[in-house]
C-alpha cells in the first residue's frame, strides 16, 4: 500500500508542477548604491501608467487597490503620504500582455500508426493555455535630485475574478516590498 501511494504522488507531482509555476509570481529588483532611505519622511504617488492589450481593459477597482496596497506598505514603514512637496516620488506602470503556456510533445504524443506507409513524427510546441498576464513596475524617486533610488518589478497571471486578482495583488506588492531598504515599523 505504501508503495502504491508514493508511486501516485509522484505521479501527481509531475501532472501538477505545469500548472503551480502559472500562479507564481516572479520580482525583480533594483536599487541605487550609498542611499540613506531613514532620511525620506513623505511620499507621493505621482502616476499610474497603463499599457494594455486592446482585448483587456483592466478594472478601476484594481488599479485602485494596487495603489492602496502601495500605500499601506509605504504607511507601515513609516511613511507618511502627501500632497505637495514629497521626499519621495512613486511612479507605478502597469502593463497587462497576452500570454501563452506551451509545452514540448514527446513520442507518447504520437498518434498510433499501424499500416505498411512510411510514417513521421516530429516534436513540436503546444499550447497548453493562453492567458493575461500583469507586470507592475513600481520607481521610487528622489524628487529633491529626480533620481530614482528604488525599483520592484513584478509579473503574475491575471485571474478573471476580481477577489483573487485582489489576493493575487496583495501578494504581490507584499512580496515587492520584501527587499525594501525600511523595514515595516512595529
Amino acid at each position: 500500500m505504501g508503495l502504491l501511494f508514493k508511486k501516485l504522488s509522484v505521479v501527481f507531482l509531475f501532472c501538477a508542477i505545469p500548472f503551480l509555476g502559472m500562479s507564481q509570481l516572479l520580482v525583480s529588483y533594483n536599487k541605487a548604491s550609498k542611499v540613506d532611505f531613514k532620511k525620506y519622511k513623505t511620499y507621493q504617488v505621482y502616476g499610474l501608467n497603463v499599457a494594455t492589450i486592446p482585448e483587456f481593459e483592466p478594472r478601476k477597482e484594481a488599479l485602485n487597490f494596487l495603489i492602496t496596497e502601495i500605500d499601506s506598505q509605504m504607511d507601515a514603514r513609516g511613511y507618511e503620504k502627501v500632497k505637495a512637496n514629497p521626499d519621495l516620488i512613486l511612479n507605478i506602470g502597469v502593463v497587462i500582455s497576452a500570454e501563452q503556456k506551451t509545452r514540448q510533445t514527446d513520442i507518447r504524443d504520437a498518434p498510433r500508426y499501424m499500416g505498411e506507409r512510411n510514417y513521421h513524427w516530429e516534436s513540436q510546441e503546444i499550447v497548453v493555455q493562453n492567458y493575461n498576464a500583469g507586470t507592475v513596475i513600481l520607481d521610487v524617486v528622489e524628487s529633491e535630485n529626480n533620481k530614482m533610488i528604488w525599483q520592484a518589478v513584478s509579473k503574475g497571471m491575471i485571474s478573471e475574478s476580481m477577489d483573487k486578482n485582489k489576493i493575487r495583488i496583495t501578494k504581490a506588492v507584499k512580496k515587492m516590498f520584501n527587499k525594501y531598504p525600511v523595514k515595516i515599523k512595529k
